[in-house]
């Protein structure tokens, strides 16, 4: 994350993280990679194709290594949207996919 992040969004995840060298073990137990195998709920991933916060390279990371733990994963990545959806039909969309998601693995699970 530190990598893909510039000014103010560096400054912002030093003050919660701390400095990324000196730290360095911070970082690693608060990435998202660190825990993607141990990942057994199915994840619902919905994404920006412009998000600087979490770049679709990480994303695809975190998918590749569920996938390869026998997991459920799927990533939907929308166009010309960042770290948070602008578009209205965005916006809609990934609530009818999500509300899907819900009702495909929460209700099967009762």
């Amino acid at each position: 994350m530190w990598e893909n992040s510039v000014g103010g969004l560096r400054e912002y995840q030093r003050a919660l993280v701390g400095d990324p060298v000196a730290d360095k073990a911070a970082y690693e137990r608060q990435s998202p990679l660190t825990y993607a195998k141990q990942i057994r709920a199915p994840l619902l991933n919905l994404q920006g194709e412009n998000d600087v916060r979490v770049p679709r390279g990480q994303t695809e990371e975190v998918v590749k290594a569920v996938k390869a733990n026998g997991g459920v994963v799927e990533a939907i990545y929308y166009p010309a949207e960042g770290h948070g959806f602008s578009k209205a039909e965005n916006q809609q969309d990934a609530r009818r996919r999500t509300l899907d998601w819900f009702d495909r693995y929460l209700k099967a699970a009762r």
